[in-house]
């Protein structure tokens, strides 16, 4: 039996595993998608080397791919195939602690280390594909939140987000959820322990404090209040409030969400078209001379390291599961 001490003391231990969760393998590679990739590592400001695929494309815009947390860059071959047929260029990685990438065990300002696995790639892409239309981030679940948190600063490479399945506006209660839920890939046994409240509430704070963020970013004093957003909203998710998506995404001018009758980090999957037609409207929407010329985007520092090789890649994300669906709708956030 789990008493209230217990539960904060076990809930407190377990946030540092959210953010270090057990290594996946690859479980799919660029060619299963019938693209051609090479394979390489980016090295982040702090010292962390990257793992990545590099997808080249027609040069219609250069995409940085993330993944939820506790899968792989795998996880977003679909994505990567699609963002492909548009013509864009498509760089995938592995975020710090996950996959192929390298380890990070600090505990504290999490929220700008995560976001620093964005910049490092963000500048590697602008290195082997320079001037290549509009340059964009796309992350899952848990990376959209170092998505937007990338635009906490006023300059930025980044001309437009796509956020699937996420974020929330505020933290706490999001992570209580997301915990709960079974969003977290811990291992059964720390999964049985978060049943407790106590657990449940200190799991929570503990990783709010970690992350370090103030969140979200400022519209009226950063690049989120210019920069196009597309939030990819499941109607469905049981991991994440999609109320709490909806709600933040009002506090961006150029926020637009799409939403589709499916569960977390599903809408690919299971609503397909209506996926491909909302984010292949709002990449259209960024080509446009009106939109081009909006607002000024700085470049990307160089890259502190970057080594590619040969196409690689191996296997191993398991999408969850859930029940099909058969419309999206994309309304502007205002």
């Amino acid at each position: 039996m789990i008493g209230d001490r217990l539960g904060s003391l076990l809930g407190r231990r377990l946030a540092a595993r959210l953010f270090r969760p057990p290594r996946r393998p690859h479980h799919r590679h660029p060619a299963d998608f019938d693209l051609e990739a090479s394979e390489g590592t980016v090295r982040t400001a702090d010292g962390i080397d990257l793992h990545v695929w590099l997808v080249p494309g027609r040069g219609s815009g250069t995409a940085i791919v993330g993944h939820g947390i506790g899968l792989t860059k795998s996880a977003s071959l679909r994505h990567a195939e699609l963002l492909h047929r548009l013509g864009y260029h498509v760089l995938l990685f592995d975020h710090r602690n996950h996959g192929r990438s390298g380890t990070d065990r600090a505990r504290r300002e999490l929220a700008d280390r995560f976001s620093r696995d964005i910049a490092a790639c963000l500048a590697a892409a602008s290195e082997r594909w320079p001037n290549a239309g509009p340059v964009v981030v796309w992350g899952f679940s848990f990376s959209t939140f170092p998505t937007l948190y990338s635009l906490r600063s006023p300059a930025t490479p980044i001309q437009a987000i796509l956020c699937d399945s996420g974020p929330g506006l505020e933290l706490e209660p999001m992570l209580r959820r997301f915990v709960s839920d079974g969003g977290a890939q811990l291992p059964a046994l720390a999964r049985s322990a978060l049943r407790h409240p106590s657990a449940v509430a200190a799991f929570a704070a503990t990783a709010v404090s970690m992350l370090g963020a103030e969140w979200p970013p400022d519209a009226s004093a950063s690049a989120s209040g210019t920069t196009p957003m597309l939030f990819l909203v499941g109607t469905e998710d049981a991991v994440l409030d999609p109320a709490q998506v909806r709600t933040l995404s009002t506090r961006y001018p150029h926020a637009k969400v799409a939403e589709l009758p499916t569960g977390h980090l599903l809408g690919l999957k299971d609503a397909e078209p209506e996926y491909r037609t909302a984010v292949a409207s709002f990449l259209a929407a960024l080509s446009s001379p009106r939109r081009a010329e909006e607002r000024p985007v700085s470049r990307a520092p160089r890259a502190d390291a970057s080594t590619l090789a040969c196409s690689g890649g191996s296997a191993a994300d398991a999408d969850r599961t859930g029940r099909p669906s058969t419309s999206a709708t994309t309304t502007e956030a205002r």
